[in-house]
């Protein structure tokens, strides 16, 4: 990844700040706005050259700059008016203006509080914190107390870390993620999951996603530790980065309470937008449910386009294809439930993950479940995960430790 992408993405990131600095006057909003869409267009529609070992950073920075975009969209145009409908709980916001007739909204702060705000809400993209939070889908709040919080989250930490690298192994076995081998279109053809019986997909389906969560799950440790640690912020905003995976036992569930939890918000906001303002679907009915669902799926499929197009420059749509699949699945699964309400016996079935209350027909609805849900990804990821393993960009030769190890020795 070349020096100008970096310097592009720093002037998208200076652009999107400005944009988010709360104050009344609108002019330099819009203007703002229309630049960071053409610097994005730059980004994307420039060829930057990257050499195979800048792929996966190349990825992450088409999936980042799409996020962004996506974000600040939902924040200006989805909700309310921007910036006084977003407000901290710890600003004290007050419905009405105070006796004094002050109005404590983020357009009245003084400037560096308003500078505070800005970087806040850029960075708040499951709005923990603010009075847009989302209910009864976030996990649990971390109790006040720092010195409790710094201890849970290293345990956390040392935990995310060794699972990450014990599933890393699994994954190291696939010769689609061995960087050993050419990633040319006929090796991947003929050593692509795609290619394996579909039970031999389970493993390694379930070895990405463990991966993936327990890596992005230390990351957030980290980060976490570094901001109370430092008294920057407070332990109860940073709750768990996924939600419980044992609520994961239908495709819904996985992905709206246990991964989607830095994209429901903004999704969600963009669903409703289109579905309820622009369609003009009554909330509550079939059609408004449904079409938020597959245009929240729509958009983290562009979302993930995005990275595609950049690194590899060319049109891949492996990551519409797997996510609009997912929405498809979930249609089906609520069609299943529905004639299993209606057609079978509900008394005695009551499914209520790791709680001493569950009964002993929900648990087995449950397991079932979780079967289902491992079949679904072990036949959807190959066709999304071959696609970036082709190109040298899913390379997991080693366990983290083992490989850390192997640097130390070369370094030292």
């Amino acid at each position: 990844m070349g020096r100008y992408l970096w310097a592009e993405f720093l002037l998208f990131e200076a652009l999107r700040l400005l944009i988010l600095y709360p104050t009344r006057h609108h002019g330099h909003r819009i203007v703002a706005f229309a630049a960071m869409i053409c610097v994005a267009a730059q980004i994307f529609l420039t060829p930057h050259g990257a050499s195979p070992d800048q792929i996966t950073s190349t990825y992450l920075v088409g999936v980042m700059t799409a996020f962004r975009l996506t974000f600040t969209t939902y924040l200006l145009f989805a909700e309310g008016f921007f910036p006084n409908h977003w407000r901290r709980v710890r600003d004290g916001v007050l419905a009405e203006p105070d006796a004094a007739g002050l109005d404590n909204t983020p357009s009245s702060f003084p400037r560096s509080k308003k500078l505070w705000w800005m970087l806040d809400i850029a960075h708040s993209t499951r709005m923990i914190g603010w009075v847009q939070e989302p209910r009864n889908c976030l996990p649990a709040h971390p109790p006040p107390s720092r010195r409790e919080f710094l201890r849970e989250t290293t345990l956390k930490f040392i935990v995310n870390f060794a699972i990450a690298d014990l599933s890393g192994a699994v994954s190291a076995r696939c010769p689609t993620f061995d960087s050993r081998f050419p990633h040319n279109s006929t090796y991947a053809l003929k050593n692509a999951l795609a290619a394996f019986p579909i039970l031999h997909h389970a493993p390694y389906a379930l070895a990405f996603g463990v991966m993936t969560g327990a890596s992005l799950n230390a990351v957030h440790n980290i980060i976490a530790l570094a901001f109370v640690g430092i008294g920057n912020s407070s332990p109860t905003l940073w709750p768990d980065m996924y939600g419980r995976w044992g609520d994961a036992y239908t495709v819904r569930k996985l992905w709206g309470r246990t991964w989607h939890q830095h994209m429901r918000p903004m999704v969600a906001g963009l669903g409703r937008l289109v579905a309820n303002k622009i369609l003009k679907f009554p909330p509550g009915t079939n059609r408004s449910s449904y079409a938020q669902l597959y245009i929240a799926f729509f958009i983290s499929a562009a979302i993930h386009f995005a990275g595609d197009f950049l690194s590899q420059q060319r049109m891949v749509y492996h990551s519409f294809k797997f996510f609009l699949l997912q929405a498809m699945a979930i249609t089906f699964e609520d069609f299943v439930i529905y004639i299993a309400k209606q057609f079978l016996p509900q008394k005695g079935i009551k499914i209520n993950p790791g709680k001493a209350d569950e009964s002993w027909a929900g648990a087995i609805v449950r397991v079932m479940g979780y079967c289902w849900v491992t079949l679904w990804f072990s036949m959807t990821l190959p066709g999304w995960r071959d696609n970036t393993s082709a190109i040298g960009a899913a390379y997991q030769d080693l366990p983290l430790t083992q490989l850390s190890l192997g640097l130390w020795k070369r370094w030292t």
